[in-house]
């Protein structure tokens, strides 16, 4: 199997538990109120890698006429149930959408989950119209620091060498701006505090399905999981949940020209 069907199958294996397992119509409602300030309600808005449609419908509910793109048909399902025919089957790095048509596109949660950030970007440059925006909610943009993001934090970086599922802005502003795309900064930036002990964190990544199924670890790493695991469970009081502050924001690209 391809990565990207491999890619396919794991969305579309998670797609039934997909919104509940993020924040559901609360976090998704959260997302659109970033977004919706930046941008224009009299333009069409292309949703990249739309999932499930819950942002998208959020978008819609205050005005904004949103199109979304996504390559797993199990995710597409919901989201037709949210936007109806306004949704197709595309992969980000090869979107059915004719050149310079596009005025403004966005992506939640989108770059860390596998696609080729330099194919996305290229095809972002190819459909944007010259000064159109891209917008950007990324899922790792701000790693947490406290113990158990420490140690989260290094099984990525053994998982992942090259940095290819990070999505912060130092890491795709380069990236972009070899395709045309200027990095205009951050925006609608949200403080973002939750609750999680280290043993349910070891219980959510203990299958080898990081990002709650986004990320399916290969089998032959799966001891570097268990390792983990085991140094969470280790950690002082491993029942006691850690307040854990984040933030959600906006990366903000513009097409050159």
């Amino acid at each position: 199997m391809s990565g990207a069907a491999a890619g396919t199958a794991a969305f579309d294996a998670i797609a039934p538990d997909y919104d509940a397992s993020r924040g559901g119509t609360a976090r998704a409602a959260g997302f659109a109120g970033q977004l919706a300030p930046l941008l224009d309600p009299a333009a069409a808005v292309l949703d990249i890698g739309v999932g499930t449609g819950i942002v998208a419908a959020e978008l819609t509910a205050r005005g904004h006429r949103v199109f979304g793109v996504d390559l797993s048909p199990g995710m597409l399902a919901r989201a037709r149930e949210r936007l109806g025919a306004r949704v197709a089957v595309g992969d980000a790095g090869r979107l059915p959408v004719r050149s310079a048509s596009v005025s403004q596109a966005v992506s939640t949660w989108l770059l860390h989950a596998g696609p080729d950030p330099r194919a996305v970007f290229a095809e972002v440059a190819r459909v944007l119209r010259p000064g159109g925006r891209y917008l950007v909610i990324p899922a790792r943009g701000m790693r947490p620091a406290d113990d158990i993001g420490r140690i989260v934090g290094e099984l990525e970086d053994r998982l992942d060498p090259g940095g290819t599922r990070q999505d912060a802005p130092e890491l795709l502003a380069p990236i972009a701006a070899a395709h045309g795309l200027v990095y205009e900064g951050r925006a609608s930036e949200r403080p973002a505090v939750f609750r999680v002990s280290p043993d349910q964190m070891a219980r959510s990544i203990a299958g080898g399905r990081l990002f709650t199924g986004a990320w399916q670890v290969r089998e032959e790493d799966l001891g570097l999981v268990a390792e983990a695991c085991a140094r969470l469970r280790a950690l002082p009081d491993p029942e006691l949940p850690r307040v854990r502050e984040m933030a959600d924001f906006v990366m903000v690209f513009r097409r050159a020209g």
